[in-house]
């Protein structure tokens, strides 16, 4: 009971140890990022510039590390300045990089070779494929870094879950989008949608696996909430990426042409306005039963 009261005071006192409340770092992040890269999409379908090939490999690789110099600038760097700041960010962030490169994407491309039959496949296949394949992989890989990293440890209020996933998301799509642009070397604006897209994913993914943390951490929910969270976490997945890439071509895989990639961006947009509307929605009303709950027993505890 001491211990439940002291995370709820911790909750009611707000992040008193970041520069800015979580949500709102993330949020500034998620509109910057979308910003520039969609402005990148849209002047280029506007103004059709031509790069010479290495002036643009050299535009297109320089966006892959956008997201992370961003959350370096915005969260971590913050964290610095504050007495009590979460350390286990960047390790999150590096392993999560780590992971996707070592198992990642070798079990997506070279075991499971989902570029080869999932784009040919009918819609539901592709959604069913797509979230058992890449989508299991990426969550468990991501859920594994951030269980043996942070939980329970480094989860000092319901927020910290929130950041670390954060955190993981950013390192994960990281090597996808270097992967990806350093092999294929498209031009800047489908380097863009692609940025985009990785980042989307990953962090819808990310924010749904966090959620299962706080609610079975923090709100002591049933044993099924949290893989509930995950295989949700794993959907979004293969809702997400299917439908961008044909949106974007036509042909339903991320390695295939971009012809229309102003519909790919809509997408993407849309899908992270959903995505941070939904989980912030289920994370405050989470927070708001449990305070609920706590009143109600220190009215009880008082009689």
């Amino acid at each position: 009971m001491a211990q439940d009261l002291s995370r709820l005071a911790s909750s009611e006192a707000g992040d008193s140890y970041a520069l800015l409340p979580v949500w709102r770092r993330i949020s500034f992040q998620v509109l910057l990022l979308a910003a520039v890269l969609g402005a990148i999409v849209v002047a280029s379908q506007i103004f059709q510039p031509r790069f010479s090939a290495d002036a643009g490999r050299l535009l297109s690789l320089a966006l892959a590390p956008l997201p992370l110099l961003l959350w370096l600038l915005v969260s971590v760097w913050p964290e610095f300045r504050v007495a009590r700041p979460r350390r286990r960010l960047t390790g999150v962030a590096v392993l999560s990089g780590l992971t996707a490169s070592a198992l990642g994407l070798p079990l997506t491309e070279d075991f499971f070779r989902i570029e080869l039959w999932l784009p040919l496949a009918a819609v539901i296949q592709r959604v069913i494929g797509y979230t058992l394949t890449a989508g299991m992989i990426d969550v468990g890989l991501k859920f594994l870094v951030l269980r043996y990293l942070i939980y329970p440890g480094a989860l000092r209020m319901r927020s910290d879950a929130i950041a670390y996933a954060f955190a993981s998301a950013v390192g994960y799509s990281f090597y996808l989008n270097l992967a990806y642009i350093w092999r294929v070397d498209p031009a800047p604006d489908v380097a863009a949608i692609v940025v985009l897209s990785n980042f989307a994913i990953q962090l819808a993914s990310s924010l749904f696996i966090a959620l299962g943390i706080v609610e079975s951490y923090f709100s002591d929910a049933i044993p099924l909430v949290l893989p509930m969270n995950l295989f949700v976490a794993a959907l979004t997945t293969g809702l997400i990426r299917p439908t961008v890439a044909g949106l974007m071509s036509g042909p339903l895989g991320v390695t295939g042409s971009a012809d229309r990639p102003l519909f790919g961006l809509l997408m993407l947009l849309a899908s992270l306005v959903v995505t941070l509307g939904i989980v912030y929605f289920l994370y405050s009303n989470s927070e708001r039963r449990e305070r609920e709950a706590y009143g109600r027993r220190g009215v009880n505890d008082g009689i």
